[in-house]
Order: C-alpha cells, then sequence, then structure tokens
C-alpha cells in the first residue's frame, strides 16, 4: 500500500512539474521551455519535461554531458541569457529538425548545498527583458524550491510509513506454533533487516556459564559466537539491569560480550529475554552506523524481542527457577538451536581467519560406567564433561551441544587448524585420567572425538552431522 501512495505521489509531482513548466512558458510567451536534471555521479543530463509551441521539437530523455550543449552551463548559479549565433551556434540546438526557430535562451539554475543540480531553458524568437519578468522568474524558483520540499517530504514520510509496514509484517514473522528456537531465529533474522550494516547475535546460558551461540543470517562486523560473557560488557549490564541498554562504541567501547571481540564500533542495543519475569539471554543488535539507531527502530527492535518472548512463554507455563530454557539438564545447548549455527556458518560461506570445526563427543566406555556407577551419578558425570568441555575453559570460543545421552556436539571457532589440533589435545588430556565426581567418587572416562570443519560445500547441517558421526565411528573402530 505505501509503495503505492508513494508512486502516486511521485506521479503527482511530474504533473506539478509539467504544469509549472507550461505556465512559465505562457507566461514569457516564449516557443520552448524544458527541464533537465543535472546528475553529476551519471554524467547525463536528465529530461523532467517541457512545453512548446513548436511542431519539430524532439528531446531525448537522457543525454551525456559531452554530448549536448547544455554542458557548458552545468555550473552556472545566476540566470543567464544568450544570443545564438553569438555566444552559441544554432547547430548545436539538436532537439530542433529542419530549423531552428529561436533566437535567444535563457537559462535559469536550481542551485541546492552550492551545487546547479537542474537547469530550466526558455528558448525565444524575440530577446525577453529579464527585468519585466524578475517577478515571474523569482515565483517560479519559489515553486521549483516548494514543489521539490514537498515531495521529499512525502516520500520520507512514505519511507517511514513503509518501515512500520515492514515491522508489522515481522512481527507475523512469529508464532507460539514455532518451537522456541525457531523464534528466536527468526527474531534475529527480522532485527537484521534494520541493520543494513550489523546484524543481531543471541547470548543464551549454558554449561554453567552465558555464550554467544547464534547470529542472523546475515550478519557483519558481529562480536563473534562462542564468546565467553564478561562482566563490564553491555550483553552483562542488559541481564544484570532486567532492561535494554543502548551504547555508542568509542573507541571500540564499551564491549559488546567479550574483550576479545575483533570487531566493536558503531552502537549496539542490548535487549534481555525475560520469560516469567527471568533473565534467560541478552539479544545484540549492532550496526556500525550509529545513525541506524532511531527512537523509532530502537523501539522496533525491543518489542521485537518483547513479541518472541510472549510466544516463547504461551508454551512453556511457569518455569522453574534453575531451568535453562535452551540446555539439557546437563547444560548442553539442544539440537535446534546448534544446528541452526551451522545452517548460518554454511550459508555464509568462507571466513577470512576464522575456522569453523563442529565435531561429536562421545563416552565409549559407557557400559563399563553403567555397570558401576548409580544412574544419578551417570547424570553427574554428564553434567561435569559439559561444563569441563566448555571451550572457554581452555581459551577458545565454542560451544556444547546435546546430540544424545553420552553423546555431545561442539563447536569451536577457531583462527587456524592448530589451534584445534591443540584443544583437542587439551580435551585428551584431561580426560586421561580418572574424574572426580565430587563426593570422592571418581570414574574413569574413555572419550572418543570425530569431526569436520563447517564449509560452504556442505548442503545443510545434516551432511555436516553425518561427516562428523563418521569421523566419530572411525575413532571408535580404530581403538576398537
Amino acid at each position: 500500500m505505501a509503495l503505492r501512495r508513494q508512486e502516486k505521489a511521485l506521479m503527482e509531482f511530474k504533473h506539478i512539474m509539467d504544469d509549472v513548466v507550461h505556465l512559465l512558458r505562457k507566461s514569457v510567451n516564449a516557443e520552448t521551455v524544458y527541464f533537465y536534471w543535472v546528475n553529476r555521479i551519471r554524467k547525463q543530463f536528465v529530461l523532467e519535461t517541457n512545453s512548446t509551441v513548436l511542431p519539430n521539437v524532439m528531446f531525448q530523455d537522457r543525454i551525456e554531458f559531452n554530448q549536448f550543449f547544455l554542458d557548458q552551463f552545468k555550473d552556472i548559479e545566476q540566470i543567464k541569457q544568450i544570443r545564438l549565433g553569438e555566444e552559441l551556434s544554432k547547430n548545436f540546438l539538436k532537439h530542433y529538425y529542419d530549423s531552428v526557430p529561436v533566437n535567444y535562451i535563457t537559462f535559469i539554475p536550481f542551485v541546492n548545498n552550492g551545487e546547479t543540480v537542474s537547469l530550466t531553458v526558455i528558448e525565444t524568437a524575440e530577446k525577453p527583458d529579464l527585468s519585466d519578468f524578475e517577478e515571474t522568474f523569482s515565483a517560479y524558483r519559489n515553486a521549483l524550491v516548494n514543489v521539490l520540499n514537498t515531495y521529499l517530504e512525502l516520500t520520507d514520510l512514505y519511507d517511514d510509513q513503509q518501515q512500520w509496514v515492514a515491522y508489522e509484517e515481522s512481527l507475523e514473522m512469529m508464532s507460539p506454533r514455532q518451537h522456541k528456537a525457531d523464534i528466536l531465529h527468526t527474531v534475529l533474522n527480522e532485527m537484521q533487516k534494520m541493520l543494513p550494516d550489523g546484524g543481531a547475535t543471541l547470548v543464551l546460558r549454558g554449561m554453567q556459564s552465558w555464550t554467544s551461540v547464534l547470529s542472523s543470517a546475515n550478519s557483519k562486523n558481529g562480536p563473534g559466537l562462542g564468546l565467553s560473557l564478561e562482566e563490564k560488557t553491555m550483553a552483562y549490564d542488559a541481564l544484570d539491569k532486567g532492561k535494554p541498554q543502548f551504547s555508542i562504541h568509542f573507541n571500540k567501547n564499551p564491549k559488546r560480550i567479550s574483550t576479545t571481540e575483533t570487531h566493536t564500533e558503531g552502537a549496539t542495543l542490548a535487549i534481555p529475554i525475560l520469560i516469567n519475569d527471568r533473565r534467560h539471554g541478552v539479544i545484540l543488535a549492532y550496526d556500525s552506523n550509529p545513525l541506524v539507531f532511531t527512537e523509532a527502530v530502537k523501539h522496533q527492535l525491543i518489542n521485537l524481542v518483547r513479541i518472541a518472548n510472549l510466544n516463547m512463554q504461551i508454551n512453556l507455563g511457569k518455569v522453574p527457577v534453575h531451568q535453562d530454557l535452551f540446555t539439557t539438564e546437563y547444560g548442553s545447548f539442544i539440537p535446534e538451536l546448534w544446528e541452526k549455527t551451522i545452517e548460518n556458518e554454511i550459508n555464509r560461506g568462507e571466513a577470512e581467519n576464522q575456522l569453523v570445526t563442529f565435531g561429536l563427543i562421545t563416552i565409549e566406555n559407557i557400559q563399563s560406567l553403567r555397570s558401576r556407577h548409580r544412574l544419578e551419578d551417570l547424570k553427574r558425570i554428564q553434567r561435569l564433561l559439559v561444563s569441563g568441555l566448555n571451550p572457554s575453559n581452555f581459551g577458545y570460543n565454542g560451544f556444547i551441544g546435546f546430540n544424545s545421552d553420552y553423546v555431545f556436539t561442539y563447536l569451536l571457532f577457531t583462527e587456524a587448524e592448530a589451534d584445534h589440533e591443540k584443544w583437542l589435545k587439551t580435551v585428551y588430556e584431561k580426560y586421561g585420567k580418572a574424574v572426580d565426581l565430587g563426593d570422592g567418587t571418581r570414574a574413569d572416562l574413555e572419550i572418543k572425538i570425530g569431526y569436520t570443519e563447517v564449509r560452504p560445500s556442505y548442503d545443510d547441517a545434516h551432511g555436516v552431522i553425518s561427516k562428523a558421526k563418521k569421523a566419530l565411528s572411525g575413532a571408535i573402530n580404530v581403538s576398537a
């Protein structure tokens, strides 16, 4: 609807321009009057309208600067009049054919911000006395300014209206029928539409810490995934206060999530995810241009998250205070979440200075452990394993997900393959000896890992998972 209204406004503007130029020609009793925009980027004159009483006139819609006689007059800032044959040959008037029945040309420039943006050209057989038409030319210029300003204001209003139409459409993209992970993925991508040179990133609790786990599909200059939350950051403040926090970044501060972020510029709005009055996460909306965050845009971003919260809350009932919504009882992130992270990384393509690795970790001697330990001990082993495997414990960015009982997934974000190899070595060393279960009980774990790089060559997340499963199977068979 807004687009049709904008087209209607443009059509009305063009009709007004036709009428104003026609009235100007009648007022000065000219043979021909025409109006060209001066497009300096494309180096072209662009015809807006013309009015003539002559039968042998034909104008081109677009003409290159160097192919039209107006080129030598495109920088004038005052009304100028010339006589043909003295200052300009009639041969240059290519819009006439057969003959050129005019002798004088009067130029009326329209200047905006110190630059001539259009020329109105009056062609007459007799010489018009400029002093006689001073009021006419002044009225024409005023009318031109007023109609242009009115059109630009209308266009801005329609742009604003279209922004709210798009916002309403974004709200409709979320539904209580969606899985809670789908709702979060949707809200991130809808927020992205308002952030042309930025995006949105989700921070959730898992592995007994707060970690960035998912970004909008086309995010730019984001804080990165797998970052562990630090104090005195925007995400921390939003979670601590339970209210949105906005800040412009000066000298790359404040940080969004962690001091290890590679991009912290522009501005960020941190919005907590509140469900049943508990803080379950925070969404960071960012853009390298702080001017993007008008009050209207901030309101829309905050309200999108609020609606997402309500859509998730409908199906959750009363959530226990200690329960994290996006992890299993072991603290590992649910598959619906980390699969979306993989999908995004596949679609994002090869990233400079970042290697994304997906892997599966299993306890190979689980049958032996089941015969020796109670069910509660087995659950405690899995909780300890998830928190212990948290890549941030070893100085790396990443997070642990759930695949099935005693099988966990991981996503590791590193700068090189050597970093992943170091992490693997550290994990094997840590779990190559008995693990203390906290009550004096110890358990011997045999850890096996299979992994693959996440590359755009995969069709989807299932291809990545399948490759990692084959690698895990191979690792288990080698030790058999």
